[in-house]
């Protein structure tokens, strides 16, 4: 026991033996945002994003000890990402790419998702008004 604790003392720390678990929570994001989140016990991560499945133009996205990001205003196309955990004595393997589709809603649905928002409001609006007028000329319900 005495040996296993010299022994432990002398060698240098082993870096993180365990990539995390990435995982997203759309496959294909047309809301305008999409969740990422993590799993591992480790202080700190690097999460890195690319445009490429190889990862030859990753980017640095986020580095720090939360769990989870929220990404948004990302423009239509395929996005990849991966994550390592790190601390004091090194970093741990990359995890599993995971690859998030963002397509967003056409300009023709959203537009036409506004007009008819707008023709709910005013017919409400309208209802709203001659009810109140309808109580102004007769006060009594009668």
């Amino acid at each position: 026991m005495l040996a296993g604790l010299l022994l432990a003392a002398l060698l240098p720390p082993a870096a993180i033996a365990q990539a995390p678990v990435l995982h997203s929570d759309s496959e294909v994001a047309t809301a305008g945002y999409y969740q990422l989140g993590w799993q591992a016990d480790a202080g700190d991560f690097e999460l890195v994003e690319a445009t490429r499945p190889d990862f030859t133009d990753a980017r640095l996205l986020y580095q720090g000890p939360d769990l989870a990001t929220v990404l948004s205003g990302k423009p239509d196309g395929d996005y990849y990402y991966r994550i390592r955990a790190l601390d004091a004595d090194g970093a741990s393997p990359w995890s599993e790419a995971v690859h998030v589709t963002v397509r967003h809603h056409p300009l023709a649905r959203a537009l036409t998702f506004l007009v008819l928002g707008a023709i709910v409001f005013v017919a409400t609006l309208l209802l709203i008004l001659r009810g109140e007028a309808r109580t102004r000329s007769n006060p009594e319900g009668l």
